[in-house]
């Protein structure tokens, strides 16, 4: 049988920090494999139980301390001679895999790429697979085969994994060389040809799906609690935003799994690792409010100690719902506020408006729910009166955290289209872009002294909100922290909890 290695790249690491919670990508299509009788490993790379941090290690993020670690990343990123490299290069050395799986989202493809080329410089005959759907989460999702790089990779797995790679991983175990018949497969011949095969049907019915194999996680005994917190229940979304890239991957049609076998995982990963908090990190929970009335009261139900949070567009949220929601015991309620100008809004086809944030706003606040506010600074068309709204809506509607993200162009995305076409070779310069960059080079209406002029005034007015907040939070909830530091192992690593909160209040 085929030694199987499945690897999720570093990238928080590049930046001194950690990824902190297990990459769903890989445990799902462990699972499946291990389904089918394989015994794969997963090699977390981007997880380092020394770092307390999961942002990084400043004092006070602003726009010098991204610049600086963005630029740290970029760098640690291309040197070969970096720690980083050196490990994951002994760890492909001594495990010697057949199959190598690389599972990558919009900002690990070039590390994704160059962990490929190590393995086959190591090994010639290793097996190298993409896959880059159901990594984190469904925004940050690619498409290998058209995003990847087929020097260095043998094959790439489109839009879900599950299925393609349990019948690829079949026939290469039988030594066939012949992938035709593989639907959602894209595969190099003897030839050196790239051959893209049908796309596979998507699975309808994701409660057949395994659970994500956790267990399969190298040195998932030592993980604190809190690594496993993330429940994934739906697939698709039947909406347009131009920088996310889950219809790349999942298409708009939204699929969901039975409240029953979500629950089902929320007990499961309680009783097997002590995790007592809980993400639901479908972007589009509430789009079923009969399932989410129903998630909620299965949860009252079982009576488990547990704590959850959950992602929501502005317009699907209802009195009814919440008020459930916070009877299940929800904590916060995650928003895509986005931006705050109504032209941007519609420039990226959002599909909701600014009033919806507010009206989203004022039920979460009358009902007790926390909200968390996603916001996105730094798109194309933006100036300074539109960072301003942005920034003037976060103070009106009152979330006690605000995480600013910086737009990547990710291939496949509308917004790469539109950077594409304003300048052709730009997704080449922004293939390494993040979500943490301050520089906002897609905006091409300010010169760069004015952009980081208003990009450091918005992100220390974001500071200001967070810090002002939290520190009230933790003295209104100390049962909810509580539960936070068991899940993180307060005892035996203090300081991973109190650098958790340190994240929360410099974000």
């Amino acid at each position: 049988m085929k030694k199987i290695l499945i690897i999720n790249p570093p990238f928080y690491r590049f930046q001194n920090a950690s990824l902190v919670h297990y990459p769903p990508g890989c445990c799902y299509v462990a699972a499946t494999l291990e389904e089918a009788g394989y015994k794969p490993l997963i090699y977390n790379a981007d997880y380092d139980p020394g770092k307390k941090t999961i942002l990084g290690n400043t004092d006070h993020i602003n726009v010098t301390a991204l610049t600086n670690q963005y630029n740290s990343y970029l760098k640690r990123l291309n040197s070969n001679s970096d720690p980083i490299w050196k490990e994951i290069k002994d760890y492909l050395r001594e495990y010697n895999p057949d199959i190598l799986i690389v599972s990558v989202f919009n900002t690990t493809l070039t590390a994704g790429n160059k962990i490929a080329k190590m393995a086959k410089s190591l090994n010639s005959k290793v097996v190298t697979v993409f896959e880059g759907s159901t990594n984190r989460g469904l925004h940050c999702a690619i498409d290998p085969s058209t995003a990847g790089d087929f020097s260095v990779m043998d094959f790439a797995l489109r839009r879900e994994p599950e299925q393609t790679v349990v019948e690829l991983v079949r026939a290469i175990d039988k030594g066939k060389d012949d992938f035709s018949k593989i639907k959602g497969l894209s595969w190099k011949n003897f030839k050196g040809k790239v051959v893209h095969n049908p796309d596979r049907t998507a699975l309808i019915d994701l409660d057949k799906l395994p659970f994500p194999a956790r267990h399969l996680l190298d040195g998932y005994e030592q993980m604190p609690p809190h690594t496993f917190q993330g429940i994934y229940g739906s697939r698709g979304c039947p909406f347009q935003c131009v920088f996310c890239g889950c219809h790349t991957s999942m298409g708009y049609r939204p699929r969901v799994r039975s409240a029953e076998n979500m629950v089902a995982e929320i007990e499961e990963t309680y009783k097997r690792y002590k995790t007592r908090y809980f993400y639901v990190c479908d972007d589009i929970f509430f789009i079923d409010k009969k399932r989410a009335r129903k998630f909620c009261r299965l949860l009252m139900k079982k009576n488990l100690p547990i704590f959850w949070s959950a992602q929501t567009r502005a317009e699907m949220v209802d009195e009814t719902t919440l008020r459930l929601a916070k009877e299940a015991g929800c904590q916060h309620i995650a928003v895509g506020v986005e931006v705050g100008n109504s032209q941007i809004r519609q420039l990226i086809k959002k599909g909701n408006t600014v009033d919806d944030v507010r009206r989203c706003a004022k039920l979460l606040h009358k009902v007790g729910l926390r909200m968390v506010a996603f916001c996105i600074i730094g798109l194309p068309g933006e100036g300074k009166k539109e960072i301003e709204d942005t920034v003037n809506l976060v103070k009106e509607i009152k979330p006690y955290i605000v995480y600013p993200y910086f737009p990547t162009p990710a291939a496949g995305t509308e917004l790469a289209r539109i950077v594409e076409e304003k300048n052709p070779e730009g997704l080449v310069k922004y293939r390494d872009q993040n979500h943490l960059d301050p520089s906002a080079p897609l905006i091409d209406n300010m010169g760069p002294k004015e952009k980081k002029e208003i990009i450091r005034w918005a992100v220390e007015e974001f500071v200001k909100v967070n810090k002002n907040n939290l520190v009230i939070d933790v003295t209104q909830r100390p049962r909810f922290y509580l539960a936070l530091a068991s899940d993180m192992n307060f005892f035996k690593h203090p300081g991973f909890f109190l650098g958790y909160i340190k994240d929360y209040l410099n974000v």
